[in-house]
């Protein structure tokens, strides 16, 4: 609620609403009063401080949600995201030749990019930690570079 501002003989009174805090008594506070406490915390208070607790950790950064990946193979190679290609839970994919896509990480940042033969066996790979930024599949179609 804003505050108004009556003229009165050539000076200014200037009208404060009751602070909420006043729990309805009706009565102003002066200014120089303390506010009374209240069992509710206040926005800005700090609640651990007041009862000794510590604060947790903070968060470490984010780790980025993909990698970029990219191709010198050729020709079209077929990929699985995940641990284990043929018995693992993951994702087969493909990358054409000369292409440069992104694929996503873990929660945690890594990634592990298999190169698959005809028999999705895998040829090549690539375990990826949440510090690399790009992965480079070599002309021989079966080396991986991590950047």
């Amino acid at each position: 609620m804003p505050a108004l501002a009556l003229a009165i003989s050539g000076s200014a009174c200037l009208i404060v609403p009751i602070p909420a805090g006043s729990r309805g008594s009706g009565q102003p506070r002066s200014f120089h009063e303390a506010p009374a406490e209240s069992a509710e915390p206040r926005p800005g208070h700090n609640a651990l401080a007041a009862t000794g607790a510590q604060p947790a950790a903070a968060a470490p950064p984010s780790a980025p949600a993909s990698i970029q990946v990219h191709s010198d193979c050729p020709r079209t190679l077929p990929l699985f995201l995940g641990d284990k290609p043929k018995y693992g839970s993951g994702t087969k994919t493909s990358i054409g030749s000369n292409t440069t896509t992104s694929f996503p990480r873990k929660p945690d940042g890594t990634a592990s990019i298999w190169i698959l033969d005809d028999h999705e066996n895998g040829v090549g790979q690539a375990s990826v930690g949440p510090s690399a930024r790009r992965v480079t599949i070599a002309r021989n179609c079966t080396a991986i570079t991590t950047e």
